[in-house]
């Protein structure tokens, strides 16, 4: 089903029932493509600092398969209470991926005491959004590591009413934490490449995306969305995150790059809403309402941001090799699935605020 546009307020859609051995830190090579997915030239060793939490954690335990899957030597360095953690997604995937070869270190990436003993190639830095957090992986790696990799965020942008499709060298947030960081990579000569991500869906999330949609829609609730409903955004399968932060080793030439890292097709709110009502074989109504009419805050009544939000991935496609696997249309069926066998459709959610959102609306 293609992505809906609708431009009344309130509007119904019809659904339809091994063991590596050590190597010494690598030398650059002008022009080397070892990441590239014509296969990989040598092992490298790779450090992945992953954060507890948020929309970005299980790019880590994604980001580990696929370097392993790739040859790589991996080690995950998790912030946070092991203890606390490995009982839920990502974390709980951990033993699986030691036995695949990875090893896993529990650890605070502020704190250099803590860190994993042994040299790396390649630092992945998916643990912090402020320079106080990421201050301490890239001055212990400075000099010892052949690539610095920092996940960063495509909300960083300023927002561009006129052209709101994001690209690579557009103006970024002084405010933003995420910002500070890139500068300070870029001043320490640091070989460093830097990703932008935007909402991210797929196995283990530790984050709702989707399933805020199948919350309402697989209970047969109105779906209220911010008015108009049609606006733009882009829904990547970590999957293709993980794939593209994997074309980093080896790769000198994405040294002192910045890519953003998201799927190359859009879809709107009201898109959805109905992509999801037919895997789920259901009829979902939609009521469109004005977030700053009703006095909502930033990030109240819906999990996304209420106006355009996507991004171009043509400079990772022209200059990584990169092309991604996933189509949101095409998973959509697979993740309601998955929603429906996790039982979640018989948890009890709260919908208070959309119906304050509803009645106000009326």
């Amino acid at each position: 089903m293609a992505p809906t546009h609708l431009s009344t307020a309130t509007s119904t859609f019809a659904g339809r029932p091994a063991a590596l051995s050590p190597r010494q830190p690598r030398s650059w090579a002008p022009g080397s493509r070892a990441g590239s997915r014509g296969g990989c030239v040598r092992c490298e060793r790779c450090l992945i600092a992953n954060t507890k939490g948020g929309g970005h954690a299980f790019i880590g335990l994604h980001l580990a398969k696929r370097l392993l899957a790739d040859g790589h030597q991996v080690t995950i360095m998790n912030d946070g209470d092991e203890g606390k953690l490995t009982g839920k997604a990502p974390f709980s995937e951990y033993a699986a991926l030691k036995q695949a070869g990875a090893e896993i270190a529990w650890s605070d990436p502020t704190d250099p005491s803590t860190y994993p003993s042994g040299d790396f190639d390649v630092v992945y830095d998916n643990n912090g959004k402020t320079l106080d957090a990421c201050k301490p992986l890239i001055d212990t790696f400075k000099g010892r590591c052949s690539h610095h990799v920092f996940v960063s965020s495509v909300g960083a942008y300023e927002a561009n009413s006129v052209e709101p499709m994001h690209v690579e060298g557009d103006a970024r947030k002084a405010s933003a934490g995420h910002v500070e960081v890139e500068g300070y990579l870029k001043s320490q000569g640091v070989p460093y490449t830097i990703f932008h991500p935007l909402y991210i869906y797929g196995p283990y999330t530790a984050k709702d995306c989707e399933q805020w949609f199948i919350d309402r829609v697989v209970r047969d609730r109105t779906v209220p969305l911010p008015a108009p409903g049609i606006q733009l955004t882009s829904l990547t399968h970590v999957e293709d995150v993980a794939s593209m932060l994997a074309t980093v080793p080896g790769n000198a030439n994405a040294v002192g790059q910045e890519y953003n890292v998201c799927s190359d097709r859009c879809i709107t709110f009201e898109g959805i809403v109905g992509a999801v009502a037919e895997a789920l074989g259901k009829e979902a109504k939609v009521v469109t309402y004005d977030p700053k009419a009703l006095g909502l805050k930033k990030g109240e009544g819906f999990p996304f941001r209420t106006v355009h939000f996507f991004a171009s991935s043509d400079k990772a496609k022209r200059e990584l090799g990169w092309a991604p696997s996933h189509d949101f249309m095409k998973d959509v069926k697979d993740l309601c699935d998955a929603y429906v066998s996790s039982g979640r459709q018989s948890q009890d959610v709260d919908f208070s605020l959309d119906d304050k959102i509803l009645t106000a609306s009326a």
